[in-house]
């Protein structure tokens, strides 16, 4: 089964094992935990090659692989040994997947005492100072080669964080629209509804269930359910949008145009998407407007670079201070309605960028804007215009969806990607305009992804160990 040409016993190069104790305290759960038992498809450009050699690199400790096809990888003695998918450095289960090692007990300049080629090219062989022995299957290797551009890339999509912007003539060719039924009773329905928030930023449902003509409610806490853990914000859980006096937001308080905004600028970490249910349209207008602020980003930075440079640089104060009226979670299975009173106040970029420059996320609400600017008293007015520009890019047609929602539809977006607006309108007399909504954060949304994707065992599903 191996190559004596193919091994090397590291007698000159091996150094002390400093930590013994890597295994001793491992529970015999632990040890007897299969490492396959949720075993992921390698990506097919990673699929059925032969390892055909292995080198050492001492002066590096790293240990060279080439495969039939030509490609080869470098992978550094300590990353293997870190990542060795054994029982004794990890636990795999399908409530858990752990490292087993203690950082600081682990030698990071570890080299091990034997490495052997299976003479079938299939995998590689290795033994540890600590007794550990790791078997790295050839797909294992090639699926996990991080000197490979192209594996790295394919990685990148585990984050389910790279967006296809758009302006008003993309997205209206490509928005995606899923029957509510389909998305509720499928879980491929309900991968593909969340995978293309996750691409586009916003996804709508259609035909949520209706009695005798009118649109049920609950249609918000069921989806909610489906993709978990639903964000409560100081308006609750689930929350109503129609016009009602005392109003705590400016959605509540008349019929009138709202102006693109996204939700919570007041929060240090605003919620990150927001789904709204139509259960009653109004007779006219109430059109929902959306606009990709990422997109927005990409075109000040070519067109504007001024105004680009103050909204990545400087920061605005947003306030929201009053009280809002519903049942709390912990009285969910009561008729309970308790007054919160609140005062938040944050600070944020307008547009904040992460370390490669590109844009993460939107924050801006004109209503909630503070007084006060923490900045030079002379780039005041300067912030001031680049608000205005900014504004009116959100507001040029190239760059604006108009979205007429029926009685019955879901729309799920970004809410730190895209700024929403809606027009003014006239509710049917006796019948106000009415919608449920709730928020969500991206971990758990693209957890869900992820999870339906291992279930479904598709494509671009990834391993996390």
């Amino acid at each position: 089964m191996w190559s004596a040409g193919s091994r090397l016993v590291l007698g000159r190069f091996a150094s002390k094992d400093k930590t013994s104790v890597l295994i001793s305290s491992l529970t015999a759960a632990a040890l007897h935990t299969s490492s396959t038992s949720r075993s992921i498809d390698s990506p097919v450009f990673c699929r059925g090659f032969k390892i055909v050699s292995i080198d050492h690199e001492p002066e590096n400790k790293i240990l060279a692989v080439k495969w039939n096809d030509g490609k080869c990888g470098r992978y550094p003695y300590v990353w293997l040994r870190d990542t060795s998918p054994d029982p004794s450095t990890y636990t795999i289960s399908d409530a858990m997947t752990a490292r087993n090692l203690f950082m600081k007990n682990f030698d990071v300049e570890v080299v091990p005492k034997s490495t052997e080629r299976a003479q079938d090219g299939s995998e590689v062989r290795m033994e540890w100072p600590c007794g550990t022995v790791s078997h790295f299957k050839s797909d294992w290797l090639r699926t996990r080669n991080i000197s490979d551009p192209d594996t790295r890339q394919w990685r990148r999509k585990v984050y389910l964080n790279q967006p296809n912007t758009w302006g008003s003539e993309e997205i209206a060719a490509r928005l995606k629209r899923f029957p509510f039924k389909t998305v509720m009773e499928t879980d491929g329905g309900l991968h593909d509804f969340l995978e293309a928030v996750c691409v586009d930023g916003l996804a709508m449902l259609t035909n949520s269930p209706a009695t005798n003509g009118k649109t049920d409610r609950g249609a918000v806490s069921k989806i909610g359910e489906r993709i978990g853990l639903i964000q409560q914000t100081h308006f609750g859980t689930v929350y109503e949008v129609s016009t009602k006096p005392d109003a705590s937001n400016m959605a509540y308080a008349n019929s009138g145009e709202l102006p693109l905004h996204a939700d919570f600028p007041s929060l240090t970490h605003p919620p990150e998407l927001q789904m709204l249910h139509m259960i009653e349209r109004a007779e006219t207008g109430g059109v929902s407007l959306f606009t990709d602020g990422f997109r927005i980003a990409e075109l000040l930075k070519k067109e504007k670079p001024d105004v680009y440079k103050l909204l990545t640089t400087e920061t605005l104060e947003y306030i929201e201070e009053g009280y809002d009226v519903h049942t709390p979670a912990y009285k969910r299975d009561s008729d309970a309605l308790v007054q919160f009173d609140y005062d938040m106040c944050s600070r944020h970029k307008t547009i904040t960028l992460n370390d490669d420059g590109q844009p993460t996320t939107i924050r801006f609400g004109n209503a909630m804007r503070s007084w006060f600017y923490d900045m030079d008293v002379e780039k005041v007015l300067p912030m001031y215009r680049a608000l205005k520009i900014f504004t009116e890019y959100c507001y040029q047609p190239r760059n604006l969806l108009h979205l007429q929602l029926e009685n019955g539809d879901v729309v799920l977006w970004a809410n730190t990607r895209l700024l929403h607006a809606r027009t003014a309108f006239k509710s049917y007399p006796g019948r106000s305009r009415t919608l449920e909504g709730c928020y969500f954060g991206w971990d758990f949304l693209r957890s869900r992804v992820r999870v339906l994707r291992d279930q479904l065992n598709l494509p671009d599903n990834q391993p996390s160990a």
